[in-house]
């Protein structure tokens, strides 16, 4: 079994990708064979094991803005059409693993993830979906569908599955760009339009989703554009020396010190 893993890591979150890929590939305990698919703008072979960068195919990618990268995520996804996997699944790069595990929690025709604060919004019955009634991802309440808010930082299937529900999107994104509109959750209003109407065949409920979300440490945040100042430029290159030290180890970041330091297994 062939899974393409897709992450995007342009700016710094090219650092959040090398952690994702060498905390994935180390905790990684299944069968299948893993490539990550990796749309970023800096060689990432400099700073992964051998081993690793046999994972590991990019795409050189450059975004000046979050919003750029974020909204990338199905276009980038529509480049894989012709490469020899069986499923597709997107990570953001921020993601992170402490734990072993298998493909099985994320195996299916077509998988969304449950947004850890949908509880919430069930609770108060407020969901931040696109209520435009002009945008293509608008969500229509009136019709009394079941209610789900689910991540955009995951989501995946079959490689059929895929390419039609990321072309879908690209299509409905490209629309609302000609009406200058920008929905309130970017790329991720369009994946709860689409659910909501086309609920995936999988749902991965919060309480069992093993990984850890939007965990980036060091103040990155969403320190993502080209314009930085001398403080982060420093930040980064400093961090990107120690990556490219550490290549054939893990590492985590050092929040006393504001850098990354190696992991003893």
């Amino acid at each position: 079994m062939e899974i393409a893993i897709v992450i995007i890591g342009t700016n710094n979150y090219l650092m959040l990708a090398i952690r994702l890929i060498k905390n994935f590939l180390h905790f990684y305990k299944g069968k299948a064979n893993i490539t990550f698919y990796l749309f970023c703008d800096d060689d990432p072979y400099q700073y992964l094991s051998k081993e690793e960068g046999k994972h590991v195919m990019p795409f050189m990618n450059n975004h000046n803005r979050w919003r750029d990268g974020t909204n990338a995520k199905f276009t980038n996804i529509l480049r894989l059409q012709n490469k020899l996997v069986n499923y597709i699944y997107y990570f953001d790069a921020d993601t992170d693993i402490d734990t072993p595990f298998t493909e099985d929690w994320f195996i299916g025709d077509m998988v969304g993830g449950q947004h850890y604060l949908d509880d919430k919004m069930r609770e108060k019955d407020d969901f931040p979906f696109d209520y435009n009634i002009t945008s293509s991802c608008f969500v229509d309440l009136t019709f009394g569908l079941p209610k789900t808010y689910y991540y955009g930082a995951f989501f995946g299937g079959t490689k059929q599955n895929m390419m039609k529900f990321c072309s879908k999107l690209l299509g409905q994104m490209k629309h609302n760009q000609k009406m200058n509109h920008e929905p309130p959750w970017n790329d991720e209003s369009y994946i709860n339009a689409e659910f909501h109407y086309n609920p995936p065949s999988k749902v991965v409920k919060c309480s069992e989703f093993p990984f850890l979300v939007s965990s980036k440490g060091l103040g990155i945040n969403r320190m993502i554009s080209k314009k930085l100042g001398s403080r982060e430029r420093n930040f980064r290159e400093r961090c990107k020396r120690h990556m490219r030290r550490f290549k054939d180890k893990r590492w985590v970041f050092d929040h006393e010190h504001k850098t990354i330091k190696e992991v003893k297994d």
